[in-house]
């Protein structure tokens, strides 16, 4: 029996190889344009990476010369950054300025007792203020942790509280002002009052000490206050010393000395020390010490020393010999504001910052703890060694300041106090640390008090100017070299790139040579090169190269001819360029961008040409887009002819798979037949 034949299911002449055969000859129109489809889009992906580039050296040229430039920007070095930091903005003015930190800004921090750890706060209506603000809630009462989260829930940001555990058991409550300033102290009132008294945190004042026949203002609370020293105030005078005794003073936290000083030009330097009877209170000594090397046997003056605003000493007759030291002093003049001194009673002395040169009295006043390091004070030294200059002191004030009302802290970690700082001798109060409205564009920051002066200087931030010129730089050679692994079949130029990866050189051989034939791009390769090395105008006239300032492209090499040299790749001499930085950065800025017509709008330069040479590349409907526009419609149009082809070859194979079904079917009834045939053929043959 003859094998059956099933079309597609089971062919015995192959159809499917055959049509499959027929099929592939009829797909090469196909497979032709979509490999014309991945060259297209390789060509596109080649435009884009292309323009990358290009974009990437617009921003950075545009960069060097806008009104965001670089050469604009401007840095603050202090000399230490622990005492006074600062922040200059573009707006500022290059300048120096020399600070001194007499205080820093602080708030109250008040400590509690120990409490211990079940104690319960009542229930109450809490209120708080720091100055002008008020923080007050209802307590339904609870634990002092309860209390805390409530109150920092309710704070505003102004008022925290919080626990340390200072021994087992036993907790101290802390409440902590979180703004700083005299004008904001810490000040309780209604049930928080009760707490702060029961707890230990503040306790009622001391009635206030009655002060007579002074001018010193009197201070709250535990105060020790000298009434101002002879009157109307004391002087010293040239190359003399005196001392005001303040007894033995174990300084506070809080405690402070305030007076006021002038200085005093002298018509004529005595070199003799002239005593002055001060009017302390009761257990303090005024004393006077001549220095050794001027002897004076000159007695104390018995005539009431004039007022300090009036810039006149008491007239004194003086010796001859007296007179030859005044000549002497003369010839040597003598000008030193640091005359003031602390001295402890273990005989040590610490040494305040200068005062204030000024004729007219201005204010001083001294935190005393961080001064003291645990001493006792015992005497404010006036140290005299000026020849020309008396100096006058008054209002002589020790206090302990208490928060506003009735009671005052018990264990004050800090008190509310304004930052106090000496900007080239002037006097600047603030109630923060963070002062922007002293100097226009720049923000300092008062971090710690120092005796120390602090020199600040604004500059041109030459750094960013070399972070931009380098950056820019690299996007340049990156480029260029893009241009020259496009434009040319030479895989040398992959193999200078030194810098690059091997992935990164292996990913820039599959577009070796992909526009070679692009006579565009070897123009545009040329205009950078021209703009790059092109002389260019100064505002006095003078042609300035960019390899004036170590920037430029050496095509001589010791050893002999570079090719490398000679493709428009930059070098930069970074000596070179770190000079022209600190010597001749505005012709550096100029050589990048300059107003030639004085219309504020930069119209010519380095950075200015390069922009305007690449920005046909890059800008809406320029070089890069129309490129890659053009190759989206190749593309579609190819899409579009596939699609028509997948339907003619979609057909063409039905058709085929028909025509040889059927040829398949006709050979098999044939051979049915020509079997039917052959049988009917025997059983004749065997009738007969």
């Amino acid at each position: 029996m003859p094998d059956i034949s099933v079309p597609g299911i089971k062919s015995r002449f192959d159809t499917e190889k055959i049509v499959e055969g027929l099929m592939q000859v009829e797909r090469l129109p196909k497979e032709r344009i979509e490999r014309a489809n991945d060259t297209l889009a390789t060509q596109k992906l080649n435009w884009q990476t292309l323009g990358q580039r290009i974009t990437q050296v617009r921003e950075n040229s545009r960069l060097l010369y806008s009104y965001q430039n670089p050469f604009n920007e401007k840095s603050a070095a202090s000399s230490n950054e622990a005492v006074l930091s600062a922040f200059a903005s573009r707006e500022a003015e290059a300048q120096s300025h020399e600070f001194v930190v007499k205080q820093t800004a602080g708030a109250d921090r008040f400590l509690s007792k120990p409490l211990n750890n079940d104690y319960r706060v009542p229930e109450g209506s809490y209120v708080f203020s720091l100055g002008e603000h008020d923080i007050s809630f209802k307590f339904a009462g609870g634990t002092l942790q309860d209390f805390v989260n409530t109150l920092n829930r309710r704070g505003d940001g102004n008022i925290r509280a919080g626990l340390v555990a200072v021994q087992k058991g036993h907790k101290t409550l802390v409440f902590e002002s979180l703004m700083t300033g005299e004008e904001n102290r810490l000040s309780f009132a209604g049930d928080a009052l009760k707490l702060a008294l029961q707890t230990g945190v503040v306790e009622q004042s001391a009635a206030e000490p009655k002060i007579t026949n002074i001018k010193a203002v009197a201070a709250r609370g535990d105060s020790y206050i000298n009434e101002a020293v002879s009157g109307d105030g004391m002087q010293t005078p040239p190359m003399s010393s005196a001392q005001i005794s303040l007894g033995n003073i174990e300084p506070s936290r809080t405690l402070i000395l305030r007076f006021e000083t002038a200085v005093i030009a002298e018509a004529g330097a005595s070199s003799a020390a002239q005593s002055v009877e001060a009017v302390l209170p009761a257990g303090a000594e005024y004393q006077t010490a001549d220095l050794p090397p001027q002897p004076s046997d000159t007695p104390p003056s018995d005539t009431a020393a004039p007022p300090p605003e009036q810039a006149q000493l008491p007239e004194t007759a003086q010796s001859p010999e007296q007179t030859q030291t005044q000549s002497q002093a003369a010839a040597a003049r003598v000008d030193n504001l640091a005359v003031l001194s602390l001295e402890f009673s273990d005989g040590t002395v610490t040494a305040l910052p200068p005062i204030k040169d000024s004729s007219g009295f201005s204010q001083n006043q001294y935190q005393l703890y961080p001064l003291s390091q645990g001493k006792e004070i015992s005497a404010l030294n006036v140290n005299n060694n000026n020849t020309h200059n008396s100096i006058a002191i008054r209002n002589i004030q020790l206090f302990d300041p208490a928060p506003a009302g009735d009671v005052k802290p018990l264990n004050p970690v800090s008190v509310a106090r304004d930052a106090l700082i000496l900007m080239d001798g002037i006097e600047i109060q603030r109630p923060s640390n963070t002062i922007d409205d002293l100097i226009p564009g720049l923000t300092l920051t008062a971090r710690a008090a120092s005796e120390t002066p602090v020199n600040l200087d604004v500059e041109v931030d030459t750094s960013s100017i070399k972070d931009a010129v380098i950056t820019f730089v690299g996007n340049y050679n990156r480029l260029m070299a893009e241009l020259n692994v496009l434009t040319r079949n030479d895989e040398s130029v992959i193999r200078e790139l030194n810098y690059l990866s091997p992935a990164e050189q292996e990913e820039l051989r599959g577009r070796l040579g992909a526009f070679s034939g692009d006579s565009e791009l070897q123009r545009f390769r040329g205009s950078l090169q021209q703009v790059m090395t092109s002389p260019y105008i100064d505002s006095n006239g003078q042609e300035r190269l960019l390899s004036s300032f170590g920037i430029t492209t050496d095509a001589r090499r010791a050893g002999g001819y570079d090719p490398s040299k000679m493709r428009g790749y930059m070098e930069i001499n970074e000596a070179v360029l770190d000079e022209a930085l600190k010597n001749d950065v505005d012709a550096l800025r100029q050589i990048f961008g300059r107003d030639s017509d004085g219309d504020l709008i930069i119209d010519t330069g380095l950075a200015y040409s390069l922009n305007q040479a690449v920005q046909p590349y890059v800008e809406l409907g320029g070089v890069i887009s129309t490129k890659t526009a053009g190759i989206d419609s190749r593309i579609s149009a190819n899409d579009r002819r596939i699609e028509t082809i997948d339907r003619q070859l979609t057909v063409k194979e039905r058709t085929l798979k028909t025509q040889y079904g059927e040829l398949e079917g006709a050979y098999t009834r044939m051979e049915r037949l020509s079997n039917s045939l052959e049988q009917f053929g025997r059983q004749t043959g065997a009738t007969k």
